[in-house]
């Protein structure tokens, strides 16, 4: 008889807290039907709280140059061509094929190095971006994942 009455205790305790977690969802959820809306000044202070550098926002507008830019992989005028080990394939011509012919170690020391450089000149990753845009607002990823997750409750419970 215990064993019955404890089964209960159990499963209606889980019962509750997957009702709660639904209701706090939906009471906390800012997506849904109605539009994702945003103050200057609840953005100022998720930008503060994770860390949010002018430089962050810039990057995420698209404002500052392409961490590639200055690099032969950046340059548009010439035909780079990256293989295993920098020499061209037989039947390639340069000038039609390929301006320049490099290995993949090269490319990946010149990315490596063009975004150390950035990093250290801006203080930006730009194969790791702070912000997403999400409704025309530029939340911290960690903000955006929050409200995806949201989202994704309130479509369950719909």
């Amino acid at each position: 008889m215990k064993a019955k009455s404890k089964h209960i205790v159990i499963t209606t305790a889980i019962i509750i807290l997957i009702i709660s977690i639904a209701f706090i969802a939906a009471i906390n959820c800012k997506t849904g039907n109605d539009e994702l809306y945003y103050t200057d000044k609840e953005l100022q202070t998720l930008y503060e709280k994770y860390n949010i550098t002018e430089n962050d926002i810039k990057f995420a507008k698209g404002e500052l140059p392409n961490y590639l830019e200055g690099t032969i992989l950046y340059n548009s005028s010439k035909i780079v061509v990256a293989n295993e080990d920098g020499i061209p394939d037989e039947n390639m011509i340069q000038g039609v094929d390929y301006d320049i012919i490099i290995s993949e170690k090269e490319m990946f020391d010149i990315i490596e190095n063009a975004k150390s450089d950035y990093i250290e000149k801006y203080g930006v990753d730009p194969e790791n971006p702070k912000l997403d845009s999400v409704d025309g607002y530029l939340l911290p990823v960690q903000e955006a994942n929050r409200l995806v997750f949201q989202q994704n409750i309130w479509e369950l419970l719909a």
